[in-house]
């Protein structure tokens, strides 16, 4: 069964974008209240599609108030296919268990992904025993070409002191109830998130950008010859079920700055992130720097800290798409 919900699509005009954008905030908070799984995952759109035997499907809508009507961002691609796979992995080991992503790896097929997609996982290996599983997930377009395929490491984690966790939206019936939440309802920590997703879609209507990779905007500076500093300012409108940084959020994050130290005319073509702790903190800082230029690839590599405590490591590969600029 499935919770398939209406969301929010697209608008014109900046006036519009912001407010399309504010409104798929606050359904996200209604949502986030009665379904779960958390604030991120509803604004980023994505909701469940029928199962089939032993594979997981979910749907991912246009970005919040997008002008061009398809673009989908690195970040919700990850994000997505990391929901989905999960998934595949709690049907094995049960619900309402709380998992860790330990490795991602994710393979972007296309230069420009537009939507809405559709996600299809599969648990290739579960260890029940050592409460771990594998996962592989591809991700379709509205054409039906694979636009990414994704893979993936997960291990069962302890559910933090104080909360507890449901079962995600695609694990409920078709007609659970989602009640409108208005402004003056909302709590301190839903409204700092409506805040951000606002705040981002201000900046996303000024500059013709991606609202969910606004919503990690922060702040950049050189490193050295080859690298960027980058400082993200993380939020109840980031985490996850756990309340820690979602690992969506942490792939996106580190394809930014990877992105900053390439040359232009380049896109990405793969990452691979190392999830080496919970992400749990305010500011999320982020250090790239090139490992290899050349005339039609090149490497770059993340590190991402939250403090003094390193939280994840990535590799990335770029390559030049046709009509790029020359390195």
């Amino acid at each position: 069964m499935t919770a398939r919900l209406a969301l929010v699509g697209p608008a014109d005009g900046p006036g519009e974008v912001v407010d399309a954008v504010r409104a798929r905030a606050l359904e996200s908070v209604a949502r986030t209240r009665a379904v779960g799984p958390h604030f991120f995952g509803n604004f980023v759109g994505i909701t469940g599609l029928p199962r089939a035997e032993g594979r997981s499907r979910l749907h991912l809508a246009l970005e919040p108030g997008d002008p061009t009507g398809g673009r989908i961002s690195p970040t919700a691609v990850a994000t997505v296919a990391d929901l989905t796979m999960s998934a595949s992995i709690r049907a094995v080991l049960g619900p309402q268990r709380r998992l860790g992503t330990i490795t991602m790896a994710l393979h972007h097929l296309e230069p420009v992904v537009v939507g809405p997609l559709t996600t299809d996982a599969v648990a290739t290996r579960v260890e029940v025993e050592e409460e771990r599983g594998f996962a592989r997930c591809d991700l379709r377009d509205p054409r039906g070409v694979l636009v990414a395929a994704v893979e993936a490491w997960f291990v069962a984690m302890p559910t933090p002191p104080g909360r507890t966790l449901g079962p995600v939206p695609w694990e409920l019936p078709d007609d659970v109830p989602v009640p409108p939440v208005g402004d003056g309802e909302l709590t301190d920590s839903e409204r700092m998130a409506v805040e951000a997703c606002a705040e981002a879609g201000r900046r996303a209507a000024a500059g013709g950008t991606s609202v969910v990779e606004e919503l990690l905007g922060g702040s950049w500076t050189p490193a050295g010859d080859d690298g960027v500093r980058g400082e993200l300012s993380m939020g109840p409108a980031h985490a996850n079920r756990g309340g820690h940084v979602q690992g969506g959020v942490l792939y996106g994050a580190a394809a930014l700055g990877a992105q900053r130290v390439v040359a232009e005319g380049m896109s990405l073509a793969e990452g691979h992130l190392a999830f080496l702790a919970p992400a749990e903190g305010d500011v999320l800082v982020v250090e790239s720097r090139v490992l290899r230029h050349g005339r039609r690839t090149s490497f770059a590599e993340s590190r991402l800290h939250v403090g003094d405590r390193l939280v994840a490591t990535g590799e990335f590969a770029f390559h030049r798409v046709p009509g790029g600029s020359q390195a």
